[in-house]
């Protein structure tokens, strides 16, 4: 099946009917409506008030569609309910990283939305789902603290930790499996963050300090996560109102999920710079310290997780953000960000717009990230984050904490080319969306369409050099090139509706599956919707190349003529002579006259030679030319008429091909669906009933191992407490006896013994566990 047709399908299909309420207050916030995790579409009903989650498999709508049966697929779609009313708008969307988790966010209240197992159930048109309330204490009507933006935290352990940014300028930290009401933690970055260190003088380092002295413009507006290695990937990154970024490193939750070498890595850079940095510089000097004990800690309480995919080679631990050493310091909130060389601003004669910040992403892009800072006028700052920010946290001592201020580097500004006459153009907002494909992707969705800039041909240039010597150099000559980035409208959404109405896209996802492909899916306030096959980068290489590596110069078949420079003509005499005559004529003047004028005869008779070996040569030339010119007109008559007869038989055959080519799709797509429905069926009742009593058995052995394991973890916190105390008093252990070593060996055996024979009863468990299930699916 073509992909062209899925997606026409798709456009046409009825869960758009009627999903979105267009409103002025509405289409001034950043709306995502819509969410896409691996096959499942999930698309928020929020006509007039939220009404419930509709979703959508895209590998079974697919496949309906594969077996030709479009009124079925373009009706089949599921609706899933809450028992609670929502009494707000839901702007945003967002799903966990495992899919179990869908956060409904408004501006006044999240909610989180449990997706049922069953969701997958067949002949089922409607599900009931438990919601979740966070912060209810908090982001009630009455506090008036409305909330900017709401995330899940990608290095959450249990992919249950969300993050809300208020108006308040307070980011919050949420557990929701555990404590919705109250957060794990909160940082104030806007203006209560002031008086909550009024105690400090104006040279110290106050945390929340910006260039701009107007509260208004320290409004926060969005956040982003980190990525990368080092410190990155525990930064987050707060915009405001007025473009400042500021930083907070570290922001992990109380339970994150890392890679081990990461961590090794980071331990090693930590003492690397700490060797290099000033000794004298008692500030850099304890934060090097706290940096270390923080890394040391980290590392000493690792807990392993388990890979559910084979082959990863790199394993993934589990770390406590919550260090007791660290509960009394916070991190430092390092900003303003310096933007050098300083982001070119519009000309206010072209552009009256007001330049405000509208959103901000950090791509995780090698070999540095990449952060995007778009305002509402159209323009967006590319910044490479060559220097990314440490951990720094505030200090109780009285030691003055003057810190340099973080920098990001301006590679370029992109202008949107929003024009002045554009309808509701003053209430446009825009939101920025990462490629899933593709890291050097971005999307960014407005009033008017959507764009995506990819920069891709002047990142990979990048790359190339990490093993190059002279690295600054050839950073410096690529950053003189000016490469820009390929910028494209994919999308403009007034041509779907009114000219003198704008038309805002409220939903843009990215889908990847291998069933359903690589396409881009765009949702409008007007119930429009658009789904655009997106290219796959292929690598290739280039058809001139040389197997035996010659580096030759390339030979020309045509033999190279030298020119020679003809003789040159002499007219009279071929010397100058000093000889005077007299003003008189005699015998030597005469005899003198008749030498001259015998050479001057001489030369004009070669002269005439030479005209008319020139003539001849002309004449050659000419009939060669016309002798040439019918030759090509035969050539073009014959290849005019051998074109077109093939042509045609080309064309024809090109037809027949191109049928052969979407014949072998289709059963291609019917052929992947049937292994798709066998590989994957769905199950009976009967199944399902079974695996519901294989949980509850699950259930009964925990609970009667539970006392058991409880027992032995405290059996390990006590021996863990006894090891600490013994490291201190190591190097003045006693040496044991032979006779000694020798019971301790014997009673050490007899213990290993008994810890076997339980590894064996506790594996055999596990295989009949493990055979009962795959026997049964």
């Amino acid at each position: 099946m073509d992909l062209s047709t899925f997606n026409y399908s798709l456009s046409k299909h009825n869960i758009w009917q009627q999903c979105v309420y267009k409103n002025d207050s509405n289409t001034k916030k950043l709306n995502d409506l819509m969410e896409v995790y691996e096959d499942d579409l999930y698309v928020c009903d929020n006509y007039k008030t939220f009404n419930c989650i509709r979703y959508l498999n895209l590998k079974s709508f697919k496949g309906l569609c594969v077996k030709e049966d479009f009124d079925t697929a373009r009706t089949s779609f599921k609706k899933i309910r809450i028992d609670r009313k929502i009494d707000y708008y839901v702007n945003n969307i967002t799903i966990n990283k495992n899919g179990k988790l869908l956060a409904l966010i408004g501006e006044e209240g999240v909610n989180v939305m449990v997706i049922p197992h069953t969701i997958n159930q067949i002949n089922v048109e409607e599900l009931r789902a438990n919601i979740i309330t966070v912060g209810s204490d908090i982001y009630s009507s009455n506090s008036g603290i409305k909330i900017v933006k709401a995330a899940w935290h990608p290095l959450s352990s249990t992919n249950s930790h969300i993050v809300i940014l208020s108006s308040d300028g307070c980011l919050r930290l949420f557990d929701v499996s555990s404590e919705s009401k109250e957060p794990e933690q909160r940082y104030y970055i806007g203006p209560q963050y002031y008086n909550e260190y009024k105690a400090f003088s104006s040279s110290v380092y106050i945390p929340g300090r910006s260039i701009s002295g107007n509260s208004e413009e320290m409004e926060t507006i969005s956040f982003a996560f980190g990525n990368g290695d080092d410190w990155e990937i525990f930064t987050i990154y707060v915009l405001m109102k007025n473009g400042d970024v500021y930083a907070i490193c570290p922001f992990l939750p109380s339970k994150s999920t890392v890679k081990k070498s990461l961590l090794e890595n980071l331990s090693l850079s930590i003492e690397q710079r700490w060797k290099e940095s000033d000794p004298e510089d008692l500030v850099i000097d304890q934060q090097y310290r706290l940096q270390r004990c923080w890394i040391s800690t980290v590392l000493q309480n690792l807990k392993p997780v388990k890979l559910n995919e084979l082959g990863d080679e790199d394993e993934e631990v589990i770390i406590n953000g919550n260090i007791s050493r660290f509960k009394d310091i916070h991190p430092v909130i390092q900003g303003p960000f310096l933007l050098q060389p300083a982001p070119i601003e519009f000309d206010p004669e072209k552009s009256d717009l007001d330049s405000i910040a509208s959103s901000i992403i950090s791509l995780k892009t090698e070999p540095f990230s990449i952060i995007l800072i778009a305002y509402t006028n159209g323009k967006v700052d590319v910044c490479l984050n060559v220097a990314p920010v440490e951990a720094l946290w505030m200090s109780n001592n009285e030691t003055v904490q003057d810190f340099e201020l973080p920098v990001l580097a301006v590679y370029e500004t992109i202008n949107l080319k929003f024009k002045n006459d554009l309808p509701n153009i003053k209430n446009n907002v825009i939101n920025i969306k990462e490629d899933k494909r593709y890291p050097d992707i971005c999307y960014l969705y407005h009033h008017y369409g959507v764009h995506s800039i990819s920069f891709h041909n002047w990142l990979s240039l990048f790359n190339d050099i990490n093993n190059n010597n002279n690295l600054l150099q050839k950073f410096e000559d690529i950053l003189k090139r000016e490469i820009p980035s390929d910028v494209s409208l994919k999308v403009d959404t007034l041509v779907f509706g009114n000219e003198n109405d704008d038309n805002p896209v409220v939903g843009l996802a990215s889908s990847t599956g291998i069933f359903v492909g690589y396409n881009l899916l765009v949702l409008s306030s007007s119930n429009d919707f658009v789904s655009i096959e997106l290219p796959i980068r292929i690598k290739t290489n280039s058809l001139l190349f040389n197997r035996n590596n010659d580096n030759k110069d390339y030979k020309d078949l045509f033999p190279v003529m030298d020119l020679t420079c003809p003789m040159p003509v002499h007219l009279g005499s071929k010397k100058k002579t000093g000889q005077l005559y007299p003003n008189f004529i005699n015998e030597t003047t005469l005899k003198y006259l008749a030498e001259q004028i015998t050479l001057a005869r001489n030369d004009l008779k070669e002269l005439e030679i030479y005209r008319n070996k020139i003539e001849k040569k002309v004449n050659m030339q000419s009939e060669e030319y016309f002798n040439q010119l019918k030759k090509l007109k035969d050539i073009c008559k014959r290849i005019s008429t051998s074109l077109k007869s093939n042509t045609e038989n080309l064309s024809a055959r090109m037809e027949r091909i191109i049928d052969n080519q979407t014949m072998l799709i289709t059963k291609a797509d019917i052929l992947l669906q049937m292994l798709f429905d066998r590989c994957q069926p769905e199950l009976t009742d009967e199944e399902k009933k079974w695996f519901s009593e294989l949980k509850h058995l699950s259930s009964i052995i925990t609970k009667k191992h539970k006392p058991h394991i409880k027992q032995l973890r405290q059996q390990l916190d006590m021996l863990k407490e006894e090891t600490k105390d013994k490291i201190e008093i190591t190097e003045q252990a006693i040496i044991l006896g032979t006779s000694q070593k020798k019971s301790v060996f014997e009673a050490l055996n007899q213990e290993s013994i008994a810890l076997m024979n339980t590894m064996n009863t506790l594996t055999n468990l596990q295989n009949e566990m493990e055979n009962l299930k795959i026997s049964n699916q």
